[in-house]
């Protein structure tokens, strides 16, 4: 009976370890992902070379993206200066976004006026972000379409990389039940402070995101700017 409990002993301290090896393997890669994963700002406003440094400092300049057009229907004064501000700070990839003006028409036009503004500058951006929000900014979903669709000409055609901004209650009213823009990444946006794709339903043909801007709305090192997470 001895020999039995002290067996039976044995096993049960093997499997004791055996479970906070699981549980310490598992902290290990919970750490791991955490590193490998990046949170970076974007901006509608002037920022210059010192502040990209703060916020570079403060944990949240692993990537940046500027507003390059503006919802007004020109190309944002700021932007390009601002691109290249994040590049000299030492921001590791810069990209930038269009806030486009439906209304105005010839998207095609827009994205190239943007794309040429940055070139003429200077302004080097990884890729180019179409921002889909605000139906008040918009028209019926038919012409939003067609809209959308010039865009995405207009970005090819100056061989840009596109990718779309938006989140399930801003895509769906302004564009419905349209897929045209799920060949591209898709950064999305929900404010509720957990930088992880948890919460993400399939919407608007995608299945999965690229990133997901899960701040709002805040202020880093004096700059106004919401937060973005990629994994």
């Amino acid at each position: 009976t001895s020999n039995c409990f002290r067996y039976s002993s044995v096993l049960e301290e093997e499997k004791m370890a055996f479970a906070r090896f699981v549980l310490a393997t598992l902290a290990v890669m919970a750490v791991l992902a955490v590193a490998r994963a990046a949170v970076g700002v974007d901006i509608s406003q002037a920022v210059s070379v010192s502040s990209f440094q703060c916020i570079r400092n403060a944990g949240y300049g692993s990537f940046a993206i500027p507003r390059v057009y503006q919802s007004v229907g020109r190309v944002d004064p700021n932007g390009a200066q601002t691109v290249k501000n994040a590049w000299a700070a030492g921001v590791a990839h810069v990209d930038g976004y269009i806030f486009p003006c439906p209304k105005c028409g010839n998207g095609y036009g827009q994205v190239q006026a943007a794309v040429q503004n940055l070139r003429n500058a200077g302004a080097n951006i990884g890729m180019l972000w179409l921002d889909i929000e605000g139906s008040q900014y918009w028209m019926d979903q038919a012409s939003n379409r067609n809209f959308f669709a010039s865009m995405v000409s207009g970005g090819q055609a100056a061989g840009v990389r596109l990718g779309v901004y938006t989140s399930a209650s801003q895509w769906n009213p302004i564009m419905g039940s349209y897929t045209g823009g799920s060949g591209f990444p898709l950064w999305y946006a929900h404010y509720d402070n957990s930088p992880s794709f948890n919460d993400f339903r399939s919407f608007g043909g995608w299945s999965k995101p690229a990133m997901k801007q899960y701040v709002g709305d805040t202020t880093v090192c004096g700059v106004g700017a919401d937060l973005t997470w990629y994994p």
